[in-house]
């Protein structure tokens, strides 16, 4: 799947999430939201307990803001979901 940004395993109580998002694992504000669905799902779920956030990058675990997306037209206060960049920095509850 080399359009999908990440992986996402569940077993029992615990989730793990794995960016794989070519080289860098850089995140776009499309995957962002995306992320932030998965984190809203983790703390909405009162069985799950753990959640392990990895990278599967080929140089680091994660770049940061997709630079080729910002190429494309993606503006700085582009739309990052209620979770903010990434889906976690601001999630409430």
């Amino acid at each position: 799947m080399p359009d999908t940004p990440f992986v996402f395993n569940q077993v029992g109580p615990v989730m793990e999430i794995t960016l794989s998002k070519g080289k860098a694992n850089a995140i776009s504000a499309e995957d962002s939201r995306k992320l932030n669905r998965v984190w809203e799902t983790f703390r909405d779920d009162p069985e799950m307990r753990f959640a392990i956030l990895t990278g599967k990058g080929e140089k680091f675990f994660s770049a940061g803001w997709d630079l080729k997306a910002v190429s494309e037209g993606e503006q700085p206060d582009a739309d990052y979901g209620v979770g903010g960049f990434g889906g976690l920095q601001e999630l409430p509850d």
